[in-house]
């Protein structure tokens, strides 16, 4: 697997200016791959410390015709592609923790790296040169962002987890749906293109993602959704119920978020989190109108939809980058051709997204590609010591462990307003913080 193998960083040779000492050169590419693998390991074991003073003594490594090699504005481009590398490994490594269960320790750590990095980096080098600082920070900030992007992920996807490992809960937010949710009203707010396709993908998957296990029959059969149940019944009865302590709920909905870019392969990524944004809160409208009694329920799973959508999306255009100079061009030039692109570097461009009252078509998707919002790998580290991220447990132990324990498995505080199901943290041992990352991967299916 890669994420075991040394980073293989960019060939300096066509960076060099010339009259370069090649001894220099070949000094300062082996001093770099060493500060980069250190960074990696350092994220691998979730070392703040070290990883913050990593940057701090990196000056201290470099001889002088190191250093002036280092500052010199053609190798730039060569620091700023390495650093890409580099985020991307520790992106692979960090990935699989969206759906996990780890340690407030751990998600505290990588939320004040993500606060800090950018301005430790501006710190630490505010001695070299300009052009020097910029290809540093350019990388380090989408990678905070993305990192911060992940934590948010995690806290909302166990605070969903919660509602839906509930089949009474689950049973209220699929008769809340079908009774309350006007499949009209939220069709209003997707393009025209996409709103015949939009109303059969609820009608035809909705039941199946929340896999309802007493609904009754005079309710469900007077709505669009009991023909459905009616036409695949055979088919529903052959694999329905499955026991939810035993698999993770979450499951299924994110095999359904990644099925979306081949469903609708006119649309953009851009467009699609728009999109699905949109529908959810045309959902959460009508349930608060009508006072439908899972409205907690289903604002928190809205929640992490959202957030894992846009994550999926940003990490798929975040792995396909080695310069931001590309992204910059993009965000100015031609915005409409790749979407997300512009949700990763707006920030730092300081580039406002485009506004959608300028687009020529607006009731029409753009035609750009969507292989990067499917791109979807949760990889793990490699084994050790000191502080490890935990992999995933078996579901069974798990569920067994937190029926004897006697709480939850959301992970985290989050308040809502169904009290009857409590949200209370996780006590985690000295053992389990110890529990280095395992050797299983779990893998997302990309988008066709």
């Amino acid at each position: 697997m890669h994420e075991y193998e040394p980073i293989a960083l960019p060939k300096i040779e066509p960076f060099i200016p010339l009259g370069t000492d090649p001894d220099s050169a070949t000094a300062l590419t082996a001093l770099y791959r060493s500060h980069c693998t250190s960074l990696v390991d350092a994220i691998r074991f979730v070392k703040q410390k070290t990883f913050f003073h990593l940057f701090t003594s990196f000056h201290g490594t470099l001889t002088m015709p190191v250093q002036k090699l280092f500052a010199h504005p053609s190798i730039a481009s060569w620091i700023e592609e390495c650093d890409f590398v580099m985020y991307q490994k520790m992106i692979r490594l960090l990935g699989h923790l969206t759906l996990e269960v780890v340690p407030q320790q751990i998600l505290d750590t990588l939320h004040a790296i993500s606060e800090r990095l950018v301005p430790h980096i501006q710190t630490s080098f505010q001695g070299q040169p300009a052009h020097v600082v910029n290809a540093k920070v350019a990388p380090a900030t989408l990678f905070a962002g993305l990192l911060d992007r992940m934590c948010r992920v995690n806290l909302t996807a166990h605070a969903a987890a919660n509602m839906l490992s509930h089949p009474p809960n689950r049973d209220q937010m699929y008769e809340d749906w079908i009774s309350m949710v006007r499949l009209r009203k939220v069709a209003e707010c997707i393009p025209t293109r996409a709103m015949d396709d939009v109303v059969m993908l609820l009608l035809s998957e909705l039941r199946e993602l929340l896999d309802p296990v007493s609904v009754p029959w005079e309710v469900e059969s007077v709505t669009p959704y009991g023909d459905i149940v009616a036409r695949s019944v055979n088919q529903r009865e052959s694999n329905i119920h499955t026991d939810s302590s035993t698999e993770n709920v979450l499951d299924r909905w994110v095999n359904f978020l990644v099925s979306i870019p081949g469903r609708f392969s006119y649309a953009s990524p851009a467009d699609i989190i728009w999109c699905i944004e949109r529908v959810g809160t045309a959902v959460m409208r009508d349930l608060t109108i009508k006072s439908g009694q899972s409205f907690g329920s289903w604002w928190v799973t809205k929640c992490w939809i959202d957030e894992m959508i846009s994550f999926m999306a940003e990490k798929g255009g975040f792995m396909e980058y080695k310069t931001s100079r590309s992204i910059r061009n993009e965000v100015i030039d031609s915005p409409s051709k790749d979407p997300i692109r512009i949700l990763l570097m707006s920030a730092h461009t300081g580039q406002s997204l485009p506004n959608r009252a300028d687009d020529p078509n607006p009731t029409l998707y753009n035609s750009g590609s969507v292989d990067d919002f499917g791109r979807q790998q949760y990889m793990n580290g490699s084994n050790g010591h000191e502080i490890m991220i935990p992999g995933p447990m078996d579901p069974t132990s798990q569920a067994a462990m937190n029926a004897a324990a006697g709480h939850d498995d959301s992970g985290i505080g989050m308040r809502t307003p169904d009290d009857e199901f409590s949200m209370s943290k996780f006590n985690f041992s000295d053992a389990q913080m110890g529990t280095p990352i395992m050797d299983g991967t779990m893998h997302l299916s990309q988008a066709a």
